[in-house]
C-alpha cells in the first residue's frame, strides 16, 4: 500500500524528484533573465527618483569586465526618462543623466542635465533632442551625440525608460508590500497631464516702458507675463515657492500611513516621487530611503516562488519592459554592466544648473543662466554662458580628475 501511495504521488507530480530537478533546471536558466529584469527595474527607479545634488542610488545592483566600450578608463551611460502617453510631448525627456563609471576606482559620477537647457544649434531645449532623433529613426543616437557635446564625455551606451512602464511592472507583479516608516502628507504632488495648466490665468506678451518696468521690478521691453483672473500681473509666478499659489490646480494631496502597505504601480510611483512630504519626508535623504524600501518590495516579488514559477508572469514582465525601454545595450553588455556593478564603491551626484559655484574660470559664478523669456518666445530656458559648452565640459573634467568634490559642489549650490 505504501509503495502504491508513493507511485500515485509521483504521478500527481508531488515529491517527484525528476520533476523537481526539471523545475530547478528551468528556473536556473531563467535566473539570469530575472536578474536582468531586476537590473532594469533598478534603472527605472534611478531615473524616477533622481533628486538633484544628493541623489543616492544603489547602482551596485544595476551595473566589471573590461570588454565594455570605454574611454580614459571610464564607461559613460546616458539615462533618459520620459513620461510617455499619447499627448504631443510624450517623448520629451524629463530626466537626462550621464553616468560615468570609473573602472580604476569603481566609483560612479552622475551628471544631471537640465531639461530646459537651450541648444542654439537645434533652437530647442535639451528635453526635445530624443524626440527630434526619433523623427530620424535615431532617438538614442542623436541624444548621445548632443549630450556628449554638452558634458565633453564620449557616451558609450544609452537607455530610455517610459515611467508608465514602471507602474505597469509593479501591477504585473500583482503589487508589492512596503513598510512605510513615517506617516506623511504631500499637498503639492504634481498631477500628470496638468504640468502646463494655467489654472485660470493667462499668459500675455506685453511691451513695458522703463517706468512700468521699474514699478514691477522687471527689465523693460517686450516680456511674456502671467495675468491673473483679476487682471493683475503675477511677476513672481516664475519663483517656485511663490508661483505655486498661481498654479494650485496642478497639484493634488497624497497621504501615506505608517506601517506595512500594499501598493500598486501608481501608488508606489507617488511614494517614491513625493518631494514635499510632511513629518521629515520632504528631504532628498528621506526620498532615497523610500526608494530603497520600494526596491526591496519589487525584488521580493520578482524572486518570490509565485513569480519565479509562473512562466506567464515572466512573459508579461518581459513584454512590459519591451514596450517601456529603448536601449542600445546588448545582452552581453548587460551582463558586463551587472558584473561591474558588484565592484561599485561610491556614487557622486552633480546637477549642471544655474546654482552658484566656486572654482569657475573668469570669475564666473554659475554654469548656466536665465535669459529674458521674451527672447525665447516666452519659454522658460537655461542658457550656457558660452556657445560651445566649454564651461560645463571643464567643470565635468575637474570633477572626474578630483579637483572638485561632491561636497564642494553641493555646498556652493546650498549658498543660494
Amino acid at each position: 500500500m505504501e509503495k502504491l501511495r508513493q507511485l500515485n504521488l509521483g504521478k500527481s507530480g508531488k515529491d517527484n524528484p525528476f520533476k523537481v530537478r526539471k523545475v530547478k533546471k528551468v528556473l536556473k536558466k531563467l535566473f539570469p533573465l530575472l536578474l536582468v529584469i531586476g537590473i532594469l527595474i533598478l534603472i527605472s527607479f534611478f531615473l524616477i527618483t533622481r533628486s538633484g545634488t544628493t541623489t543616492y542610488v544603489n547602482l551596485s545592483k544595476m551595473l566589471s569586465g573590461t570588454s565594455l566600450n570605454s574611454s580614459d578608463g571610464k564607461v559613460n551611460i546616458l539615462l533618459l526618462g520620459i513620461a510617455g502617453g499619447a499627448h504631443g510631448g510624450a517623448n520629451l525627456t524629463d530626466t537626462i543623466i550621464v553616468a560615468s563609471y570609473d573602472l580604476k576606482t569603481n566609483q560612479v559620477y552622475l551628471f544631471s542635465i537640465p531639461r530646459d537647457l537651450w541648444l542654439p544649434s537645434f533652437k530647442s531645449k535639451a528635453n526635445a533632442i530624443y524626440q527630434i532623433g526619433l523623427t530620424q529613426n535615431n532617438g538614442l543616437g542623436l541624444a548621445k551625440t548632443v549630450m556628449d557635446n554638452i558634458v565633453g564625455l564620449p557616451i558609450h551606451y544609452a537607455l530610455r525608460i517610459d515611467f508608465r512602464g514602471f507602474v505597469q511592472v509593479i501591477d504585473a507583479l500583482g503589487g508589492i508590500e512596503v513598510m512605510v516608516e513615517n506617516s506623511f502628507d504631500d499637498y503639492l504632488y504634481p498631477i500628470q497631464g496638468k504640468e502646463n495648466d494655467l489654472c485660470g490665468n493667462e499668459e500675455k506678451e506685453i511691451e513695458f516702458s522703463e517706468e512700468e518696468a521699474e514699478k514691477l521690478n522687471i527689465p523693460s521691453g517686450k516680456r511674456t507675463v502671467l495675468i491673473t483672473p483679476d487682471g493683475s500681473i503675477a511677476t513672481d509666478s516664475a519663483e517656485e515657492d511663490k508661483g505655486i499659489k498661481y498654479y494650485s490646480c496642478r497639484y493634488e494631496h497624497i497621504s501615506f500611513n505608517k506601517g506595512k502597505t500594499s501598493m500598486n504601480g501608481a501608488i508606489a510611483l507617488s511614494f517614491v516621487r513625493s518631494r514635499h512630504g510632511t513629518n521629515g519626508e520632504g528631504s532628498d535623504f528621506a526620498r532615497s530611503k523610500r526608494q530603497e524600501k520600494v526596491l526591496d518590495g519589487v525584488k521580493s516579488r520578482i524572486f518570490s516562488l509565485e513569480v519565479l514559477g509562473n512562466p506567464a508572469k515572466i512573459s508579461e514582465l518581459l513584454k512590459t519592459f519591451d514596450k517601456s525601454l529603448d536601449t542600445d545595450i546588448l545582452a552581453k553588455d548587460s551582463w558586463e554592466l551587472y558584473k561591474l556593478s558588484r565592484k561599485m564603491d561610491k556614487i557622486h551626484s552633480f546637477v549642471l544648473d544655474d546654482s552658484p559655484r566656486t572654482g569657475l574660470p573668469n570669475n564666473r559664478i554659475s554654469l548656466l543662466a536665465h535669459p529674458n523669456r521674451g527672447e525665447y518666445g516666452g519659454a522658460y530656458v537655461l542658457v550656457s554662458l558660452d556657445d560651445d559648452f566649454s564651461l560645463i565640459q571643464g567643470y565635468v573634467k575637474n570633477i572626474l580628475e578630483g579637483q572638485i568634490s561632491e561636497y564642494e559642489a553641493t555646498a556652493s549650490a546650498r549658498s543660494r
